[in-house]
């Protein structure tokens, strides 16, 4: 049974829904979105998981930071709303996936406290994800068709990536524009470096954003890294086929030690 919950993080109202019992997997949505790019995946987890899906500060049903117009925030502030929210929630560690913005918001908890983490799932992100000119992005509309249509991959349903573009196009376009500028500005190479975390690194093999390199420099830095591509598929891989991501990683998403 699927809930939808409100509670506080950094002094603003979080929205999360919490479906099904078993090992804590919490899921992040990409930049400009919210949780409902996770909604058809999460419909067909296997028994055994409680999935956690929050909305981002900002985003779908969450309120936004504190001059939110003016101020600019980064990938490490969405990773302390994450914790806090774990906290807050009475979650201590947890399976943690995360696509884009989402995926870098992983790498990020995973370097800074890799005691909440079981093992964490790095969809399309990377160490360094500098990877748009800034003039494109204060550009950026949300409802951009094309743009959605050139990220995903050939075996992609229509549907769903209809669904993408209605999803960003009903989230603010201020919040869009600084998730890709707090992506832009990703950059934690020299803070992973050596991180133990069990990390999984997928990428769909037709992303035009995060690339092979991009995603091999990130392993190098990680001793506790294993790559994953999914062949057909672009930048959101768990809404353009969520039954082709599931069968590569429901095997995944359970803590060895407690199965």
């Amino acid at each position: 049974m699927e809930s939808g919950n409100y509670t506080m993080v950094n002094g603003a109202r979080l929205y999360y829904e919490k479906s099904g019992t078993g090992i804590p997997v919490i899921f992040l949505h990409t930049a400009g979105t919210d949780g409902r790019v996770w909604k058809e995946f999460v419909s067909l987890l296997p028994e055994g998981v409680t999935a956690i899906v929050p909305d981002l500060p900002g985003h779908g049903k969450s309120w936004p930071w504190k001059q939110w117009r003016k101020r600019r925030i980064d990938v490490r502030y969405y990773s302390r709303s994450v914790l806090e929210m774990m906290e807050s929630t009475g979650i201590d560690k947890a399976i943690i996936v995360g696509c884009s913005i989402g995926a870098d918001i992983v790498l990020d908890i995973c370097s800074q406290h890799p005691e909440k983490v079981i093992k964490g799932l790095v969809l399309e992100g990377a160490a360094r994800t500098d990877t748009f000119e800034v003039d494109t992005i204060m550009k950026t509309e949300t409802g951009n068709i094309e743009r959605a249509f050139d990220f995903c991959g050939t075996l992609s349903y229509k549907e769903s990536i209809e669904n993408l573009i209605w999803i960003r196009s009903s989230n603010n376009r201020d919040i869009y524009i600084n998730d890709l500028l707090a992506w832009n500005s990703f950059d934690i190479a020299h803070e992973i470096d050596g991180c133990k975390s069990e990390i999984y690194l997928i990428r769909g093999s037709e992303d035009p954003v995060v690339t092979e390199e991009m995603q091999a420099e990130t392993s190098k830095f990680l001793p506790n890294s294993h790559l994953i591509t999914l062949e057909g598929l672009g930048h959101y891989p768990m809404l353009e086929r969520p039954d082709i991501c599931l069968d590569a990683l429901k095997g995944l998403l359970v803590d060895e030690k407690q199965a």
